[in-house]
């Protein structure tokens, strides 16, 4: 590998993977979320292109078997994360700086494009990229470290006062039931945000020491989606896996994933479970790129339990 072909790696490297071996930045990747609009198309974010030295955040969109760019971000490195409303609002967060002043910004996917709905800011109180969802009356809620925010349609922005204290926050979404779902480190919560009311669903989701972490300090919950009634599933980057949580907190292993892929998206459909992984996986973490190739996969899993490939980028 050519010197400035290797100082570019190790600066993308760098940015998109901090928060993946440290403390105090892991919400999501510029490759992570999966989400599936109202007519069944696929969205899913990854780098763009699918292999280039120079990688931009990129929205992709899947329609039957085409996949196409839909929102590229407006910086590299920088972050695209994936939310949608209970009707299926599409949003897109992006951001890209250092941890202690990102510039945050807010997509929304329109009749023809996406359209920017609000930033770019580096004011918390404007909007922050760390986790969000969207309520079906276009209120935003956010989170910033282990504190949840509302943004109005308005756009007027407000603490929320729940009975809970969290640890940082890393996925919210909401339910068909109008509660709030949150993740922070390793517990899951469901919120009545109109009165406050917090409950534990599930605690240590995330194992001490998982048998089938891709590389060391990967290991994350990232993504999460909520059926019509109230089980979460959630995409355990960190041992390859989707673990379903029933309404009563039982915790099951849903779908594992085979090395060297891990999922780190996922969305529920007509009663079809899409996931979206990687192959980012490989030891050391930080030669990941010369044992592995960054390629995406998405897959669904019928009701039935039959697993079907959506899409594969082998390199072609």
């Amino acid at each position: 590998m050519s010197k400035p072909t290797y100082v570019r790696v190790a600066h993308w490297i760098a940015t998109c993977l901090l928060y993946l071996i440290t403390v105090s930045d892991v919400a999501a990747h510029p490759w992570g979320g999966l989400v599936v609009d109202r007519e069944g198309n696929i969205y899913f974010t990854f780098v763009c292109p699918f292999s280039s030295d120079d990688h931009y955040a990129c929205v992709w969109k899947m329609r039957g078997e085409e996949v196409a760019p839909s929102l590229t971000s407006t910086r590299s490195p920088s972050d695209l994360i994936l939310a949608r409303s209970p009707s299926r609002e599409l949003f897109a967060g992006e951001r890209y700086g250092s941890s202690n002043a990102f510039v945050s910004s807010l997509w929304q996917l329109g009749t023809a494009d996406w359209e920017l709905v609000v930033g770019p800011s580096r004011d918390d109180a404007t909007f922050h990229v760390q986790a969000f969802t969207i309520d079906d009356a276009g209120n935003v809620i956010y989170a910033v470290e282990n504190q949840l925010y509302k943004r109005t349609a308005g756009g007027n922005v407000s603490a929320l006062s729940v009975q809970a204290s969290f640890g940082r926050i890393d996925v919210l979404a909401y339910g068909d039931d109008g509660l709030l779902y949150v993740m922070d480190r390793s517990t899951l919560y469901v919120v009545d945000i109109a009165s406050g009311a917090t409950e534990v669903r599930a605690a240590k989701l995330k194992a001490d020491n998982p048998s089938n972490l891709p590389f060391s300090g990967a290991n994350i919950l990232f993504d999460m989606a909520v059926d019509a009634t109230g089980n979460v599933y959630l995409a355990y980057f960190g041992n390859r896996e989707v673990l379903k949580v029933d309404r009563s907190g039982v915790v099951t292993q849903f779908l594992e994933s085979e090395g060297p892929w891990s999922p780190h998206g996922i969305d529920l459909y007509q009663g079809e479970v899409y996931v979206l992984e990687s192959t980012v996986g490989g030891q050391p973490w930080w030669k990941f790129w010369a044992k592995t190739p960054l390629w995406p996969r998405v897959r669904k899993v019928l009701p039935a339990g039959d697993v079907v490939t959506l899409f594969t980028y082998n390199g072609g």
